[in-house]
């Protein structure tokens, strides 16, 4: 079996390259990866074109397009236009997976199943240190959480705590991972199957802001389908940048959404194989 693990982004290239240093140290090798990339500048794509040429155990395609603004969605169906992969992985270009991410989606992937990892919010410090770093060290996941765990005491402590609950990852017992449970998806670490995301012709472009509903859609519609989604708590797990919570309230946005869910829409024109006009 082959994965595609397509991730969204738009320029920090100092985050992407330590997704893809990242990428380049999993468990689980039968994958390529998908630059969904929503019209980075020419900095960012001589960068990451660079990394390319250095690192050609690692099979990377860049999908790039113009800046039109935000158009995270049309990104990500190129994306999946231009990937191979039978699974298709989705992350978001902020969040630097496990050494065993790709494995454990592969592990826990099923026909009509949506499946999500956790994403474990980092603080401040332990951003910062990661994106001081040249290369990712091979022991990035268990570095980030003892800094974590130093800093319980000057960060809000419940919050801290519960982040560090999230960084242990659970084996792979008698057939499943512990903490799966049903549980709507995250926008910034899901898989399926392609022939699942092609039933409900993946995102909708209508979406042209980020927040209310731009990564929910695809969820609601899934659900519509009868494509039934579950979550693994301590399983599939990334490190999530530090940055501030940007609150869109996008009317345009809550309208699709609230429409996708009265009319329980699945299948949408707009969409992976949408007709241009």
């Amino acid at each position: 079996m082959k994965a595609s693990v397509i991730i969204s982004v738009y320029n920090h290239f100092e985050w992407l390259r330590l997704i893809l240093d990242a990428l380049r140290m999993q468990t689980f090798k039968d994958f390529e990866v998908v630059i969904a990339d929503d019209g980075s500048s020419q900095e960012t794509v001589e960068a990451l074109h660079e990394y390319i040429a250095r690192h050609p155990e690692l099979k990377i395609i860049h999908s790039w397009h113009p800046d039109e603004g935000w158009r995270k969605n049309k990104a990500l169906n190129q994306a999946v236009r231009v990937s191979t992969g039978e699974y298709l992985i989705f992350i978001d270009g902020d969040c630097i997976p496990h050494p065993c991410f790709v494995e454990d989606h592969m592990r826990i992937c099923r026909h009509g199943i949506v499946t999500g990892g956790r994403r474990v919010e980092t603080s401040e410090e332990v951003s910062q240190w990661l994106e001081s770093l040249e290369t990712l060290p091979k022991n990035y996941f268990d570095k980030a959480r003892s800094l974590m765990l130093k800093g319980v005491f000057r960060n809000k402590l419940g919050e801290t705590c519960a982040q560090l609950r999230r960084t242990w990852r659970f084996p792979y017992i008698g057939g499943k991972a512990l903490g799966i449970k049903p549980q709507g998806i995250l926008g910034a670490n899901f898989g399926l199957y392609r022939e699942d995301f092609e039933k409900v012709n993946g995102f909708d472009e209508r979406y042209v802001h980020a927040g209310t509903g731009e990564d929910c859609d695809i969820d609601v519609r899934l659900a519509n389908a009868g494509i039934r989604h579950v979550k693994a708590s301590h399983y599939a797990l990334m490190l999530h940048r530090h940055h501030d919570r940007l609150n869109w309230d996008w009317q345009e946005n809550a309208e699709l959404l609230k429409k996708a869910t009265d009319d329980r829409l699945t299948y949408i024109e707009t969409g992976l194989n949408r007709k241009e006009s």
